[in-house]
């Protein structure tokens, strides 16, 4: 791993920590942020995200601000991360945009991955990762960045992993969502993943729901769905028995759906980041593709209570410009049910 600067940092006075991708990436970027706030406590410290995921970081009590950077024209965007007169600038997720934000910052010291040409130039305190060859969890990466501020710091403290902070609000309108429709002890189905990675069809996901059920008749399935999937959604729901659909109005509405939940069924997409967050028992499908693995995007601490199910392990024909695994065999669907029910039982 190459690195600039090997310069310990003193106490900064303000922070930017910048993770301005997808939700999954900023809920594996939580432990890296939190660390921040362990290492240096009277720092201040503000978080740059996308303004439909940035609900997620708004909640912890260790961080002192949030900018949505798409709020705000570039004008304006400049001007707020100018205001906070930051010390240190990190990029945990790194492009155009960022680069050229992290230099108009004025922070003395700039962190980021040492990858496209420009950043050799903009992170004079950067480091040389080598993402793509995924041997660790975008979690570890982004850790890595941060222990570069002071390795004997970061070595004396613990990393953690907080849970996203959802609110009474959220929770009481899942409740009322679960009491409406008698729904306990049940099990969430997230079957979207936004064409980020390859994924089950939705009648694939229509016959593990109807597996399960003939195992555990009674036993009630939420779909968690966007507007834009309602439809397929629904069509599940036409097709199984005691399945239920929740849109959800945000992401902090659908992380209490997920908290109360006996058991999550997702691919590799964000509201399975959540899950893994609030430490739930999982089944998750993913790719065996070494860029889209779990090796670097599985769900971050979660590991005992996280099965991982990749039906092209022994299919190198797959391709993966298509976002729906070919050949799923009824073998693959009973495997994924049947590590389901091992859950449910209580089983890890």
């Amino acid at each position: 791993m190459f690195t600039f600067c090997q310069r310990k940092i003193k106490t900064p006075k303000n922070i930017i920590i910048a993770r301005t991708d997808k939700i999954g990436d900023l809920v594996l970027s939580i432990p890296a942020i939190s660390m921040v706030k362990k290492m240096y406590p009277e720092s201040k410290l503000y978080v740059l995200a996308r303004r439909y995921n940035a609900e997620i970081v708004k909640g912890f009590p260790f961080i002192d601000g949030v900018i949505s950077i798409d709020v705000y024209n570039e004008e304006q965007l400049t001007a707020k991360i100018k205001q906070i007169n930051a010390d240190v600038f990190i990029a945990l997720y790194s492009n155009s945009q960022i680069l050229k934000l992290a230099l108009k910052s004025g922070a003395k010291y700039r962190i980021g991955p040492l990858s496209k040409p420009f950043s050799w130039f903009v992170y004079n305190k950067g480091i040389r990762q080598h993402r793509s060859e995924s041997v660790k969890n975008e979690a570890e990466y982004n850790l890595d960045l941060v222990r570069h501020m002071d390795k004997e710091l970061f070595a004396s403290q613990k990393i953690t992993i907080d849970k996203i902070p959802y609110g009474k609000l959220n929770h009481n309108k899942i409740v009322s969502f679960l009491d409406a429709n008698s729904i306990y002890n049940y099990i969430v189905v997230h079957p979207f993943s936004g064409g980020s990675t390859k994924n089950f069809r939705i009648d694939e996901y229509i016959k593990l729901i109807n597996k399960i059920h003939e195992q555990w008749p009674d036993k009630k399935v939420v779909i968690s769905s966007s507007e834009s999937d309602i439809n397929d959604a629904e069509y599940i729901v036409q097709h199984c028995s005691n399945t239920y659909v929740y849109t959800a109005k945000s992401i902090l509405e659908l992380a209490a759906l997920i908290d109360k939940c006996r058991l999550y069924i997702g691919a590799s997409t964000g509201p399975s980041h959540i899950a893994g967050n609030l430490g739930k028992k999982c089944v998750c499908i993913y790719p065996a593709y070494k860029f889209l693995s779990h090796t670097r995007w599985g769900l971050y601490g979660n590991d005992t209570n996280t099965t991982y199910i990749v039906p092209d392990i022994n299919n190198v024909e797959q391709d993966y410009k298509s976002k729906v695994f070919s050949n799923i065999t009824d073998d693959i669907i009973d495997k994924a049910a049947e590590k389901a029910l091992e859950k449910l039982y209580g089983g890890a």
